[in-house]
Protein backbone atom coordinates (compact mmCIF):
# COMPACT_ATOMS: atom_id res chain seq x y z
CA UNK A 1 0.00 0.00 0.00
CA UNK A 2 2.85 2.10 1.29
CA UNK A 3 4.29 1.95 -2.68
CA UNK A 4 1.37 3.37 -4.26
CA UNK A 5 0.54 6.19 -1.11
CA UNK A 6 3.80 7.82 -1.08
CA UNK A 7 3.80 8.64 -4.75
CA UNK A 8 -0.16 10.05 -4.91
CA UNK A 9 1.14 11.93 -2.13
CA UNK A 10 4.12 13.61 -3.92
CA UNK A 11 1.92 13.62 -7.03
CA UNK A 12 -0.26 15.82 -5.33
CA UNK A 13 2.00 18.25 -3.84
CA UNK A 14 3.78 18.40 -7.19
CA UNK A 15 0.00 19.63 -8.65
CA UNK A 16 0.02 22.33 -5.75
CA UNK A 17 2.65 23.96 -6.43
CA UNK A 18 2.26 24.15 -9.93
CA UNK A 19 -1.18 25.64 -9.24
CA UNK A 20 0.67 28.10 -7.40
CA UNK A 21 3.00 28.89 -9.68
CA UNK A 22 0.56 29.13 -12.55
CA UNK A 23 -1.08 31.96 -11.07
CA UNK A 24 1.71 33.87 -10.04
CA UNK A 25 3.09 33.70 -13.76
CA UNK A 26 -0.44 34.70 -15.03
CA UNK A 27 -0.40 37.63 -12.58
CA UNK A 28 2.92 39.17 -13.75
CA UNK A 29 1.29 38.94 -17.01
CA UNK A 30 -2.15 40.14 -16.34
CA UNK A 31 -1.07 43.40 -17.24
CA UNK A 32 0.10 42.89 -20.69
CA UNK A 33 -2.72 40.23 -21.60
CA UNK A 34 -5.81 42.52 -20.69
CA UNK A 35 -4.82 45.90 -20.92
CA UNK A 36 -4.07 46.36 -24.60
CA UNK A 37 -2.30 49.78 -24.42
CA UNK A 38 0.24 48.66 -22.23
CA UNK A 39 2.69 47.38 -24.46
CA UNK A 40 1.92 47.28 -27.41
CA UNK A 41 3.84 48.12 -31.12
CA UNK A 42 3.69 47.58 -35.28
CA UNK A 43 5.68 44.44 -34.39
CA UNK A 44 2.59 43.29 -32.74
CA UNK A 45 0.55 44.58 -34.69
CA UNK A 46 1.78 42.29 -37.89
CA UNK A 47 1.04 39.15 -36.04
CA UNK A 48 -2.44 40.29 -34.88
CA UNK A 49 -3.28 41.24 -38.64
CA UNK A 50 -2.15 37.69 -39.71
CA UNK A 51 -4.19 36.23 -36.89
CA UNK A 52 -7.14 38.54 -38.34
CA UNK A 53 -6.57 37.27 -41.81
CA UNK A 54 -6.24 34.21 -41.04
CA UNK A 55 -9.44 33.75 -39.02
CA UNK A 56 -11.89 35.68 -41.89
CA UNK A 57 -10.07 32.61 -43.98
CA UNK A 58 -8.71 36.02 -46.35
CA UNK A 59 -4.95 34.53 -46.82
CA UNK A 60 -2.58 31.09 -46.04
CA UNK A 61 0.33 33.24 -44.15
CA UNK A 62 3.25 30.83 -43.65
CA UNK A 63 5.94 33.13 -42.77
CA UNK A 64 5.64 36.03 -40.86
CA UNK A 65 3.94 38.84 -43.00
CA UNK A 66 6.90 40.67 -44.81
CA UNK A 67 9.46 37.73 -44.74
CA UNK A 68 9.91 34.09 -45.62
CA UNK A 69 12.13 33.28 -42.44
CA UNK A 70 10.02 33.28 -39.57
CA UNK A 71 7.02 30.75 -39.16
CA UNK A 72 3.75 32.50 -38.08
CA UNK A 73 3.07 29.98 -34.99
CA UNK A 74 1.51 33.04 -32.79
CA UNK A 75 -0.51 34.16 -35.73
CA UNK A 76 -1.99 30.93 -35.95
CA UNK A 77 -2.49 29.72 -32.34
CA UNK A 78 -4.40 33.07 -31.82
CA UNK A 79 -6.94 33.25 -35.49
CA UNK A 80 -9.26 30.56 -33.77
CA UNK A 81 -9.78 32.92 -30.80
CA UNK A 82 -10.07 35.61 -33.27
CA UNK A 83 -12.68 33.87 -35.10
CA UNK A 84 -14.97 33.50 -32.13
CA UNK A 85 -14.14 36.89 -30.05
CA UNK A 86 -13.06 39.33 -32.84
CA UNK A 87 -9.48 40.63 -33.12
CA UNK A 88 -8.34 42.45 -30.22
CA UNK A 89 -4.81 42.10 -28.03
CA UNK A 90 -5.85 40.20 -25.54
CA UNK A 91 -6.70 37.70 -28.15
CA UNK A 92 -3.26 37.53 -29.58
CA UNK A 93 -1.62 37.59 -26.32
CA UNK A 94 -3.99 34.01 -24.43
CA UNK A 95 -1.62 32.09 -26.68
CA UNK A 96 1.51 33.44 -25.18
CA UNK A 97 0.14 33.72 -21.27
CA UNK A 98 -0.78 29.55 -22.40
CA UNK A 99 2.41 29.02 -23.27
CA UNK A 100 4.06 30.78 -20.33
CA UNK A 101 1.96 28.44 -17.90
CA UNK A 102 3.06 25.68 -20.17
CA UNK A 103 6.42 26.31 -19.43
CA UNK A 104 5.92 26.12 -15.78
CA UNK A 105 4.39 22.75 -15.50
CA UNK A 106 7.19 21.78 -17.98
CA UNK A 107 9.69 22.94 -15.83
CA UNK A 108 8.17 21.58 -12.44
CA UNK A 109 7.70 18.17 -14.21
CA UNK A 110 11.21 18.05 -15.25
CA UNK A 111 12.78 19.38 -11.74
CA UNK A 112 10.68 16.98 -9.77
CA UNK A 113 10.63 13.92 -11.86
CA UNK A 114 13.77 13.90 -13.64
CA UNK A 115 16.13 16.24 -11.33
CA UNK A 116 14.47 15.12 -8.24
CA UNK A 117 13.94 17.61 -6.27
CA UNK A 118 11.49 18.14 -3.71
CA UNK A 119 8.20 20.25 -5.13
CA UNK A 120 9.15 23.49 -2.90
CA UNK A 121 12.81 23.49 -4.18
CA UNK A 122 11.43 22.82 -7.88
CA UNK A 123 9.01 25.67 -7.10
CA UNK A 124 12.12 27.80 -5.87
CA UNK A 125 14.45 27.29 -8.95
CA UNK A 126 11.97 28.01 -10.94
CA UNK A 127 11.09 31.32 -9.73
CA UNK A 128 13.43 33.01 -11.82
CA UNK A 129 11.31 31.95 -15.06
CA UNK A 130 7.90 32.53 -13.06
CA UNK A 131 8.94 36.08 -11.42
CA UNK A 132 10.73 37.17 -14.45
CA UNK A 133 11.30 41.15 -14.17
CA UNK A 134 8.33 43.63 -15.46
CA UNK A 135 10.34 44.03 -18.83
CA UNK A 136 11.86 40.42 -19.23
CA UNK A 137 8.14 39.38 -18.49
CA UNK A 138 6.95 41.98 -21.57
CA UNK A 139 9.37 40.16 -23.53
CA UNK A 140 7.88 36.62 -22.84
CA UNK A 141 4.54 38.31 -23.82
CA UNK A 142 5.70 40.07 -26.70
CA UNK A 143 3.68 39.02 -30.64
CA UNK A 144 6.59 39.71 -32.35
CA UNK A 145 7.15 36.18 -33.63
CA UNK A 146 9.35 34.27 -31.38
CA UNK A 147 10.70 35.88 -28.00
CA UNK A 148 9.16 33.35 -25.91
CA UNK A 149 9.08 30.29 -28.01
CA UNK A 150 12.51 29.11 -27.65
CA UNK A 151 12.23 28.59 -24.23
CA UNK A 152 8.93 26.52 -24.69
CA UNK A 153 11.21 24.51 -27.62
CA UNK A 154 13.88 23.82 -25.73
CA UNK A 155 11.72 22.36 -22.57
CA UNK A 156 9.33 19.99 -25.04
CA UNK A 157 13.07 18.46 -26.85
CA UNK A 158 13.97 17.59 -23.49
CA UNK A 159 10.35 16.19 -22.67
CA UNK A 160 10.06 13.68 -26.09
CA UNK A 161 14.70 13.39 -26.34
CA UNK A 162 13.61 9.71 -26.23
CA UNK A 163 11.24 9.73 -29.14
CA UNK A 164 13.18 10.67 -32.40
CA UNK A 165 10.09 11.34 -34.58
CA UNK A 166 8.55 13.91 -32.05
CA UNK A 167 11.84 15.42 -31.19
CA UNK A 168 12.61 16.07 -35.13
CA UNK A 169 9.08 17.93 -35.40
CA UNK A 170 9.57 19.77 -32.71
CA UNK A 171 13.27 20.77 -33.44
CA UNK A 172 12.04 21.53 -37.10
CA UNK A 173 8.58 23.74 -36.42
CA UNK A 174 10.78 25.36 -33.33
CA UNK A 175 13.77 26.41 -35.80
CA UNK A 176 11.63 27.75 -38.34
CA UNK A 177 9.77 29.51 -36.21
CA UNK A 178 13.06 31.13 -34.26
CA UNK A 179 16.55 29.52 -34.65
CA UNK A 180 17.31 29.59 -31.52
CA UNK A 181 15.79 26.09 -30.73
CA UNK A 182 18.81 24.78 -32.23
CA UNK A 183 20.55 25.09 -29.06
CA UNK A 184 18.10 22.55 -27.25
CA UNK A 185 19.56 20.05 -29.62
CA UNK A 186 22.98 20.85 -29.07
CA UNK A 187 22.96 20.65 -25.74
CA UNK A 188 21.25 17.24 -25.77
CA UNK A 189 24.68 16.01 -27.98
CA UNK A 190 26.75 17.85 -25.26
CA UNK A 191 24.69 15.48 -22.49
CA UNK A 192 25.16 12.29 -24.51
CA UNK A 193 28.88 13.28 -25.47
CA UNK A 194 29.27 13.98 -21.91
CA UNK A 195 27.98 11.23 -21.05
CA UNK A 196 29.92 8.64 -23.27
CA UNK A 197 26.71 7.78 -25.00
CA UNK A 198 26.59 9.58 -28.28
CA UNK A 199 28.55 7.20 -30.66
CA UNK A 200 26.33 4.54 -29.24
CA UNK A 201 24.25 2.84 -32.48
CA UNK A 202 21.02 3.44 -30.69
CA UNK A 203 21.97 6.86 -29.84
CA UNK A 204 22.96 7.61 -33.51
CA UNK A 205 20.19 6.60 -34.95
CA UNK A 206 18.04 8.26 -32.87
CA UNK A 207 19.74 11.77 -33.60
CA UNK A 208 19.78 10.84 -37.35
CA UNK A 209 16.02 10.03 -37.51
CA UNK A 210 15.49 13.49 -35.17
CA UNK A 211 17.61 15.53 -37.69
CA UNK A 212 16.06 13.71 -40.69
CA UNK A 213 12.73 14.42 -39.60
CA UNK A 214 13.28 18.30 -38.85
CA UNK A 215 15.21 18.74 -42.03
CA UNK A 216 11.76 17.19 -43.88
CA UNK A 217 9.54 19.72 -41.99
CA UNK A 218 12.50 22.60 -43.19
CA UNK A 219 11.75 21.57 -46.33
CA UNK A 220 7.83 21.19 -46.14
CA UNK A 221 7.67 24.75 -45.24
CA UNK A 222 10.34 25.28 -48.09
CA UNK A 223 7.65 24.22 -50.61
CA UNK A 224 4.59 25.63 -49.04
CA UNK A 225 6.21 28.96 -49.48
CA UNK A 226 5.14 29.56 -53.02
CA UNK A 227 1.59 28.82 -52.43
CA UNK A 228 1.18 31.65 -49.30
CA UNK A 229 0.35 34.59 -48.72
CA UNK A 230 3.82 36.38 -47.99
CA UNK A 231 2.50 39.79 -47.64
CA UNK A 232 -1.02 40.09 -46.82
CA UNK A 233 -3.84 38.77 -48.28
CA UNK A 234 -3.99 38.64 -52.53
CA UNK A 235 -0.30 38.61 -52.32
CA UNK A 236 2.63 36.48 -53.65
CA UNK A 237 5.95 36.15 -53.21
CA UNK A 238 6.71 38.84 -55.97
CA UNK A 239 5.25 41.48 -53.68
CA UNK A 240 8.35 40.97 -50.61
CA UNK A 241 11.23 42.99 -51.00
CA UNK A 242 14.58 41.07 -51.88
CA UNK A 243 16.26 41.94 -48.86
CA UNK A 244 13.76 39.90 -46.80
CA UNK A 245 13.02 36.99 -49.24
CA UNK A 246 15.65 34.54 -47.85
CA UNK A 247 15.36 31.71 -45.80
CA UNK A 248 16.31 31.16 -42.13
CA UNK A 249 19.44 29.26 -42.57
CA UNK A 250 20.71 32.14 -45.06
CA UNK A 251 19.88 34.54 -42.48
CA UNK A 252 21.73 32.77 -39.89
CA UNK A 253 25.02 32.25 -42.33
CA UNK A 254 24.64 36.27 -42.96
CA UNK A 255 24.77 37.11 -38.54
CA UNK A 256 27.67 35.01 -38.01
CA UNK A 257 30.41 36.82 -36.48
CA UNK A 258 33.81 35.70 -36.68
CA UNK A 259 35.62 38.94 -34.99
CA UNK A 260 36.99 37.12 -32.13
CA UNK A 261 38.41 40.27 -30.52
CA UNK A 262 34.70 41.87 -30.71
CA UNK A 263 33.28 38.63 -29.31
CA UNK A 264 35.60 38.79 -26.45
CA UNK A 265 34.98 42.33 -25.51
CA UNK A 266 31.37 41.77 -25.46
CA UNK A 267 31.56 38.89 -23.25
CA UNK A 268 32.41 40.82 -20.26
CA UNK A 269 29.70 42.91 -20.55
CA UNK A 270 26.80 39.61 -20.30
CA UNK A 271 27.73 39.87 -16.50
CA UNK A 272 27.83 43.59 -16.26
CA UNK A 273 25.08 45.01 -18.41
CA UNK A 274 22.84 41.99 -20.26
CA UNK A 275 22.68 39.92 -16.56
CA UNK A 276 21.38 43.03 -14.50
CA UNK A 277 18.72 43.74 -17.27
CA UNK A 278 17.74 40.51 -17.62
CA UNK A 279 17.03 39.93 -14.44
CA UNK A 280 15.50 43.50 -13.30
CA UNK A 281 18.01 44.53 -11.34
CA UNK A 282 19.36 47.51 -12.99
CA UNK A 283 17.17 50.71 -12.41
CA UNK A 284 15.25 51.52 -15.15
CA UNK A 285 11.43 53.12 -16.41
CA UNK A 286 9.44 50.74 -17.90
CA UNK A 287 8.93 53.24 -20.78
CA UNK A 288 12.45 51.99 -22.59
CA UNK A 289 10.94 48.42 -23.38
CA UNK A 290 7.57 50.68 -24.76
CA UNK A 291 5.67 50.11 -21.81
CA UNK A 292 2.83 52.81 -20.98
CA UNK A 293 3.52 53.06 -17.64
CA UNK A 294 5.37 56.14 -14.88
CA UNK A 295 6.73 52.54 -13.38
CA UNK A 296 10.61 51.73 -12.53
CA UNK A 297 12.05 48.42 -12.18
CA UNK A 298 15.04 47.16 -10.51
CA UNK A 299 16.81 49.07 -7.19
CA UNK A 300 20.24 51.13 -6.99
CA UNK A 301 22.91 48.75 -5.87
CA UNK A 302 21.32 45.41 -6.43
CA UNK A 303 23.10 44.04 -9.40
CA UNK A 304 25.84 42.63 -7.03
CA UNK A 305 22.89 40.21 -5.70
CA UNK A 306 24.01 38.21 -8.96
CA UNK A 307 27.53 37.37 -7.75
CA UNK A 308 26.29 34.72 -4.72
CA UNK A 309 22.83 33.91 -6.86
CA UNK A 310 25.23 32.93 -10.04
CA UNK A 311 28.26 32.75 -8.53
CA UNK A 312 28.16 30.61 -5.26
CA UNK A 313 26.60 27.71 -7.77
CA UNK A 314 29.16 28.36 -10.37
CA UNK A 315 32.03 28.29 -8.06
CA UNK A 316 30.67 25.27 -6.07
CA UNK A 317 29.61 23.41 -9.34
CA UNK A 318 32.82 23.87 -10.67
CA UNK A 319 35.06 22.99 -7.45
CA UNK A 320 32.98 19.92 -7.33
CA UNK A 321 33.87 19.26 -10.80
CA UNK A 322 37.41 19.54 -10.70
CA UNK A 323 37.33 17.34 -7.39
CA UNK A 324 35.90 14.58 -9.66
CA UNK A 325 38.36 15.33 -12.41
CA UNK A 326 41.67 15.69 -10.62
CA UNK A 327 40.24 12.92 -7.13
CA UNK A 328 38.91 10.45 -10.04
CA UNK A 329 35.80 10.27 -8.39
CA UNK A 330 32.75 8.36 -10.73
CA UNK A 331 30.61 10.89 -13.10
CA UNK A 332 27.36 11.04 -11.42
CA UNK A 333 25.83 11.17 -14.66
CA UNK A 334 22.90 9.21 -15.30
CA UNK A 335 23.78 6.10 -17.85
CA UNK A 336 21.87 5.58 -20.92
CA UNK A 337 19.87 2.92 -19.53
CA UNK A 338 18.80 4.86 -16.45
CA UNK A 339 17.84 8.14 -18.06
CA UNK A 340 14.42 7.81 -16.17
CA UNK A 341 16.38 7.85 -12.24
CA UNK A 342 17.01 11.37 -10.97
CA UNK A 343 20.18 13.17 -11.14
CA UNK A 344 21.87 16.28 -12.74
CA UNK A 345 21.03 16.19 -16.12
CA UNK A 346 17.82 18.02 -16.64
CA UNK A 347 19.84 20.95 -14.73
CA UNK A 348 22.87 20.38 -16.97
CA UNK A 349 20.53 20.69 -19.61
CA UNK A 350 19.09 24.29 -19.18
CA UNK A 351 22.63 25.41 -18.07
CA UNK A 352 23.90 24.51 -21.75
CA UNK A 353 21.38 25.73 -23.58
CA UNK A 354 22.00 29.04 -21.44
CA UNK A 355 25.69 28.72 -22.23
CA UNK A 356 25.17 27.75 -26.05
CA UNK A 357 22.87 30.69 -26.10
CA UNK A 358 24.85 33.38 -24.80
CA UNK A 359 27.23 31.99 -27.42
CA UNK A 360 25.22 32.53 -29.77
CA UNK A 361 24.05 35.99 -28.89
CA UNK A 362 27.69 37.43 -28.81
CA UNK A 363 28.69 35.94 -31.86
CA UNK A 364 25.17 36.96 -33.86
CA UNK A 365 25.88 40.65 -32.70
CA UNK A 366 29.38 40.47 -33.27
CA UNK A 367 29.95 41.19 -29.34
CA UNK A 368 27.09 43.95 -29.12
CA UNK A 369 25.77 43.61 -25.60
CA UNK A 370 23.24 45.95 -24.97
CA UNK A 371 19.32 46.44 -23.74
CA UNK A 372 17.86 46.84 -27.26
CA UNK A 373 19.07 43.44 -28.08
CA UNK A 374 18.54 41.40 -25.18
CA UNK A 375 15.63 39.79 -26.70
CA UNK A 376 18.00 37.67 -28.43
CA UNK A 377 19.01 36.02 -25.56
CA UNK A 378 16.24 34.99 -22.93
CA UNK A 379 17.40 32.16 -22.16
CA UNK A 380 19.88 32.59 -19.78
CA UNK A 381 16.40 32.88 -17.62
CA UNK A 382 16.27 28.75 -17.88
CA UNK A 383 19.79 28.72 -17.66
CA UNK A 384 19.53 30.46 -13.73
CA UNK A 385 17.00 27.75 -13.54
CA UNK A 386 19.04 24.91 -13.96
CA UNK A 387 21.78 25.98 -11.99
CA UNK A 388 19.39 26.88 -8.83
CA UNK A 389 18.12 23.04 -9.54
CA UNK A 390 22.10 22.02 -9.98
CA UNK A 391 23.23 23.86 -6.60
CA UNK A 392 19.83 22.52 -4.56
CA UNK A 393 20.60 18.76 -5.65
CA UNK A 394 24.78 18.61 -4.30
CA UNK A 395 24.93 21.88 -1.44
CA UNK A 396 24.80 20.88 1.83
CA UNK A 397 26.61 23.62 3.19
CA UNK A 398 23.90 25.71 5.34
CA UNK A 399 25.78 29.01 5.45
CA UNK A 400 26.30 29.27 1.58
CA UNK A 401 22.98 27.93 1.04
CA UNK A 402 21.17 30.25 3.23
CA UNK A 403 23.31 33.31 1.48
CA UNK A 404 21.97 31.73 -1.80
CA UNK A 405 18.88 31.67 -1.40
CA UNK A 406 18.71 34.97 0.77
CA UNK A 407 20.21 36.35 -2.72
CA UNK A 408 17.59 34.77 -4.81
CA UNK A 409 15.02 35.42 -3.13
CA UNK A 410 15.96 39.16 -3.31
CA UNK A 411 15.94 38.92 -6.31
CA UNK A 412 12.63 37.90 -7.02
CA UNK A 413 11.28 40.57 -4.72
CA UNK A 414 12.17 42.83 -6.43
CA UNK A 415 10.76 41.61 -9.86
CA UNK A 416 7.36 41.19 -7.49
CA UNK A 417 7.65 44.80 -6.31
CA UNK A 418 7.99 46.04 -9.68
CA UNK A 419 5.09 44.22 -10.79
CA UNK A 420 2.98 44.98 -7.84
CA UNK A 421 3.41 48.86 -9.01
CA UNK A 422 2.64 47.91 -12.08
CA UNK A 423 -0.97 46.17 -11.98
CA UNK A 424 -1.66 48.98 -9.37
CA UNK A 425 -0.92 51.55 -11.78
CA UNK A 426 -2.96 49.98 -14.20
CA UNK A 427 -6.12 49.06 -11.51
CA UNK A 428 -6.67 52.36 -10.78
CA UNK A 429 -5.44 54.79 -13.40
CA UNK A 430 -4.16 53.25 -16.71
CA UNK A 431 -1.96 55.33 -18.76
CA UNK A 432 -3.42 56.60 -22.33
CA UNK A 433 -0.75 55.74 -24.95
CA UNK A 434 -0.50 58.75 -27.02
CA UNK A 435 -1.19 56.25 -30.28
CA UNK A 436 -4.38 55.63 -28.93
CA UNK A 437 -4.89 59.21 -28.74
CA UNK A 438 -4.15 59.32 -32.10
CA UNK A 439 -6.75 56.87 -33.29
CA UNK A 440 -9.49 58.22 -31.43
CA UNK A 441 -8.91 62.00 -33.37
CA UNK A 442 -8.51 60.04 -36.76
CA UNK A 443 -11.88 58.18 -36.22
CA UNK A 444 -13.62 62.07 -35.08
CA UNK A 445 -12.08 63.16 -37.96
CA UNK A 446 -13.28 60.60 -40.68
CA UNK A 447 -9.84 60.00 -41.61
CA UNK A 448 -9.86 56.42 -42.99
CA UNK A 449 -6.87 55.53 -44.80
CA UNK A 450 -3.72 57.28 -44.65
CA UNK A 451 0.43 56.89 -44.25
CA UNK A 452 2.71 56.90 -41.77
CA UNK A 453 5.68 55.36 -40.39
CA UNK A 454 5.90 52.09 -39.53
CA UNK A 455 5.37 52.35 -35.91
CA UNK A 456 2.41 54.02 -36.21
CA UNK A 457 0.93 52.42 -39.21
CA UNK A 458 0.37 49.08 -38.37
CA UNK A 459 -0.93 49.50 -34.69
CA UNK A 460 -3.23 52.05 -35.64
CA UNK A 461 -4.85 49.17 -39.11
CA UNK A 462 -4.90 46.53 -35.85
CA UNK A 463 -6.13 48.64 -33.18
CA UNK A 464 -9.04 50.06 -35.37
CA UNK A 465 -9.63 46.28 -36.50
CA UNK A 466 -9.16 47.79 -40.19
CA UNK A 467 -11.76 50.34 -39.78
CA UNK A 468 -9.07 52.72 -40.76
CA UNK A 469 -5.82 51.22 -43.08
CA UNK A 470 -2.97 52.81 -43.30
CA UNK A 471 0.53 51.54 -44.82
CA UNK A 472 4.28 52.41 -43.72
CA UNK A 473 6.44 54.63 -45.72
CA UNK A 474 9.27 52.84 -44.84
CA UNK A 475 9.17 49.05 -46.33
CA UNK A 476 5.54 47.74 -46.25
CA UNK A 477 5.22 44.36 -44.27
CA UNK A 478 1.63 44.41 -46.06
CA UNK A 479 1.61 45.41 -49.60
CA UNK A 480 -2.59 45.26 -49.42
CA UNK A 481 -2.45 47.86 -47.44
CA UNK A 482 -0.31 50.15 -49.89
CA UNK A 483 -2.75 48.81 -52.82
CA UNK A 484 -5.82 50.07 -50.91
CA UNK A 485 -4.53 53.04 -49.63
CA UNK A 486 -3.00 54.02 -53.14
CA UNK A 487 -6.73 53.54 -54.32
CA UNK A 488 -8.01 56.59 -51.91
CA UNK A 489 -4.74 58.71 -52.04
CA UNK A 490 -6.62 61.59 -52.47
CA UNK A 491 -8.00 61.40 -48.71
CA UNK A 492 -4.99 59.91 -47.24
CA UNK A 493 -2.70 62.43 -45.74
CA UNK A 494 0.74 61.69 -44.30
CA UNK A 495 0.36 61.19 -40.42
CA UNK A 496 3.79 62.54 -38.73
CA UNK A 497 5.69 62.70 -35.65
CA UNK A 498 6.89 66.38 -36.83
CA UNK A 499 5.27 69.82 -37.41
CA UNK A 500 5.15 69.93 -41.19
CA UNK A 501 4.54 73.01 -43.93
CA UNK A 502 0.91 73.00 -44.68
CA UNK A 503 0.05 70.53 -42.10
CA UNK A 504 -2.40 70.52 -39.47
CA UNK A 505 -1.66 68.78 -35.58
CA UNK A 506 -4.10 66.13 -34.78
CA UNK A 507 -2.55 65.40 -31.40
CA UNK A 508 0.44 66.92 -29.20
CA UNK A 509 2.34 64.21 -30.61
CA UNK A 510 0.77 63.75 -34.47
CA UNK A 511 0.78 66.01 -37.40
CA UNK A 512 -1.35 65.60 -40.67
CA UNK A 513 0.83 66.37 -43.44
CA UNK A 514 -0.19 67.10 -47.28
CA UNK A 515 1.27 64.27 -49.25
Amino acid sequence: MRRWIVPAIALAAERRWFLVLAAVAATRSAVFVFWPGSHFDSDQAITGLMAKHLAELRPFPVFWYGQTYMLGVEAWLAAPLMAVAGASVTALKLPLLAMNVAIVWLLMRALTVDAGLSPPRAAFASLFFVLAAPITTAHFLTANGGNLEPALYVLLLWSVRRRPLWMGLVLGVGFLNREFTIYGALALIMLDAAGRRLFETPVLRRYAVAFGTAGAVWLAFQLLRPFSSPAGPQTTLADLHARLAGNNLIQVAERLCLDVAAIASGAGRIATVHWPELFGLEPQPLTDFGIESGVRQGLTGSAWLLLPALGLPLLSLGARSANRLFGGQVSDLAPEGTVCRPGPEFPRYLMAVAGLSLAGYLAGRCGVVDFYTMRYELLSVLGAVGLAARYLQVTRARPLMLTWAASCAAIFAIAAIGHVHLLAEYATQPPLPLKQELVRTLEARGIHYGYADYWTAYYVTFMTRERLIFTATEIPRVKTYDRIVTEHRGEAPLISRQRCEGGEPLTTAFWACPR
